[in-house]
């Protein structure tokens, strides 16, 4: 697409390295007067916003991140598909909000901050954009600070459409980036060894959870209900860049959202062992009981009695919080072919069977 080397790494971070995760660029600083943002209607000539979004999406297919586009210069991690955007309101200024009626999706230009990520519908995984969407709000409901997201339809495609949280509005009003390390960069572990297996391995769950050391105690605790969420879900790919931290202004260190939260079941396909071992095992999601859970606290540093507790009360409001955000949802989807409901109800047999377990360990 760029007509470079893909081993020329510093040429490719010219090209896309404007926008990356967090607070960081690459290249030449931008100045806020150079900051503009093109809506996706006119980028397009496509009047139709739907239509034009759908356009996007088709296009990045093509050259992902709009690589080459004049004046766009971004990159995200992960293998799926998708696009950073900005929700502009009626004025044609930045919001830091999921889009609402009357915004306009623009594309940043000259090195402007991005406000949202969207991630479209994808083949491959028939229901992702539900599948994500319900876990993510299922998450919120039971009490977990998590990313906000929402589904929006593009033609004849949808998208999950996830709120940045390394962005912030400062006192003048101005949109501002945020510094965000993963846990594999803030172990020292490059991406390819964000998974625990392999011919190089990467952090295993008692150094993901050791990461906690740089939080608060507070955030400490929510970490680990993130860990406990993952596996209820059956979130199998939550890798050590599926957790993060972040920097705020002035240097202070707290939890990122949950983020990035798909129940891996509807795919037989898709790898059923968790990313991470289980009491020195890789397990699947129907394998963990009372036994893996006092292997959990103890990596925590904390009482097996107080993570079972834990466990129990995340699943109960599963049971509780589920018709209410199946609709919810569902409402979002335009209720596509019984995804969202899919996903509800592998969710939450999987968390009954493993609340089953926690008094009965297994082998």
């Amino acid at each position: 697409t760029l007509g470079l080397d893909r081993a020329d790494t510093l040429a490719l971070l010219t090209e896309i390295g404007g926008d990356t995760a967090g607070a960081l660029s690459f290249g030449v600083p931008s100045e806020r007067s150079q900051w503009a943002y093109a809506p996706l209607t006119e980028f397009y000539r496509i009047d139709d916003p739907q239509k034009a979004l759908e356009r996007h999406f088709a296009d990045l297919q093509d050259r992902p991140f709009l690589a080459g586009a004049e004046g766009v210069r971004l990159s995200l991690a992960g293998g799926q598909e998708k696009s950073a955007l900005a929700v502009l309101d009626a004025k044609g200024d930045p919001v830091l909000r999921l889009p609402q009626e009357g915004d306009v999706l623009a594309i940043p230009l000259g090195g402007a901050p991005s406000t949202i990520i969207l991630k479209p519908d994808n083949s491959i995984l028939p229901g992702i954009v539900e599948n994500e969407t319900y876990c993510l709000r299922l998450a919120q409901a039971v009490g977990i600070n998590t990313a906000e997201v929402s589904i929006l339809p593009a033609g004849a495609r949808r998208a999950i459409c996830v709120l940045r949280y390394d962005r912030r509005i400062s006192r003048s009003n101005q949109l501002q980036r945020l510094h965000q390390e993963d846990f594999a960069q803030a172990n020292g572990v490059p991406p390819a060894r964000k998974y625990e297996r392999g011919t190089l391995p990467g952090p295993d769950l008692a150094t993901l959870l050791a990461t906690s050391r740089h939080l608060p105690p507070k955030d400490a605790i929510s970490l680990l209900d993130q860990f406990i969420f993952n596996i209820l879900v059956a979130n199998t790919d939550a890798h050590a860049k599926n957790y993060s931290l972040l920097i705020h202004i002035g240097g202070e260190v707290r939890l990122a959202p949950l983020y990035d939260v798909s129940c891996a079941l509807p795919w037989p396909r898709v790898v059923q062992h968790f990313a991470q071992n289980i009491a020195g095992k890789k397990r699947r999601p129907g394998d963990v009981d009372a036994r893996h859970w006092d292997a959990i606290a103890r990596a925590s540093n904390l009482r097996p009695a107080d993570v079972r507790k834990r466990v129990q009360e995340l699943v109960d409001g599963f049971v509780a919080q589920r018709v209410e955000v199946t609709e919810a949802v569902a409402v979002l989807a335009g209720d596509a072919s019984g995804y969202v409901e899919q996903a509800a109800e592998l969710i939450e047999g999987n968390a009954l069977r493993i609340g089953g377990r926690l008094r009965s360990p297994r082998a």
